[in-house]
């Protein structure tokens, strides 16, 4: 059985409810002994936040008619969605708002914020655009894939730089903790977005182009990504609000 449940004034989801014999409850004025245990399926990622099982209990409490103590709540998965896992991961292009985007969603969602970019900079000394014109793009690929590794986030979202998606090791390492999502944009939404492409260190191989960089890792994004976004002429709390929905 599924209920909706309001998890705060802007934010519903909705959980899975199971139950057994054994409980003493009152279902349409009728006396029933029912034993029955809330399994919120996972509550967008954050199913062992007692504050959001507190909710789920009282929300299946009134939907029931129940008392508001029931006896056991169980906060384990029943199965292996991909919404079981804890952690949030953006992905795409340059200027598709991931790390705005990322900002606003672990505020909504109360989870930790982490921007693997800043990361590259606080491991390195040095700025992003620093690092790709004294060591080049292969060397920033390879520093960039070991700040991956080396990363263990539990329940954060995740911003991640745009040529993550060139690391088949950084991408399984985030992908085995949590949901990728794919902030898509046009070409043109992308190079009109772009303001400073010489000095916002952007990854592009010798001799490439801006167009070429987007037609190489389009395959990329929509290989990995389990959650695909249209960004393109949306405005910011649009897009947080279209990622909530599709958790």
């Amino acid at each position: 059985m599924f209920l909706l449940v309001t998890v705060s004034p802007h934010r519903c989801v909705w959980a899975d409810v199971a139950f057994r014999y054994g409980m003493h409850v009152y279902v349409d004025s009728t006396e029933e002994h029912l034993n029955y245990i809330l399994n919120p399926a996972h509550v967008n990622g954050a199913c062992e936040d007692e504050w959001i099982v507190y909710v789920v209990k009282r929300t299946v409490s009134d939907n029931l008619h129940l008392p508001r103590n029931p006896t056991k709540v169980s906060t384990e998965s029943s199965g292996s969605s991909m919404h079981h896992r804890k952690n949030i991961i953006l992905i795409g292009m340059p200027g598709a708002g991931k790390s705005t985007v990322g900002v606003i969603l672990a505020k909504s969602l109360g989870m930790q914020f982490i921007d693997t970019d800043i990361l590259i900079q606080e491991r390195t000394g040095r700025m992003l655009q620093e690092i790709l014109d004294e060591d080049g793009p292969d060397a920033f690929k390879r520093i960039e894939e070991g700040t991956i590794l080396s990363l263990h986030p539990c329940h954060a979202v995740v911003a991640t730089g745009g040529s993550v998606v060139c690391s088949g090791d950084a991408m399984a390492h985030l992908k085995s903790g949590g949901v990728v999502v794919y902030l898509e944009i046009s070409y043109g939404e992308m190079e009109k977005r772009l303001k400073n492409i010489t000095t916002r260190g952007i990854v592009l191989l010798p001799g490439q182009s801006l167009r070429g960089m987007y037609d190489q890792r389009v395959p990329l994004y929509e290989r990995y990504a389990d959650l695909t976004i249209a960004c393109s002429g949306e405005d910011l709390e649009s897009v947080v609000e279209n990622v909530i929905e599709v958790l």
